[in-house]
């Protein structure tokens, strides 16, 4: 049994150093690579659609619950 295992164990270390070694899966390129270029930075607003809001006074909350209800017409889903 020992030399059955042994032989077994032997195989596999030999099969283990002569394997391929694995494929090359990064990048032809580099990011430090300076031959690469540049690529273009686009300038996006970091507050788009802003709306200046000012404090008002506390309203009636059943009637704007009731106008954002999903009864009144053009509101909710």
């Amino acid at each position: 049994m020992k030399i059955a295992s042994s032989a077994m164990l032997a195989s596999l270390l030999v099969a283990g150093c002569a394997a391929t070694t694995p494929p090359n899966i990064l990048p032809a390129f580099s990011p430090a690579d300076p031959t690469m270029g540049i690529r273009n930075a686009h300038y996006h607003p970091v507050i788009t659609n802003y709306r200046h809001r000012e404090p008002v006074d506390p309203q009636n909350w059943r009637r704007l619950n009731d106008e954002l209800s999903p009864k009144s017409k053009g509101a909710g889903s």
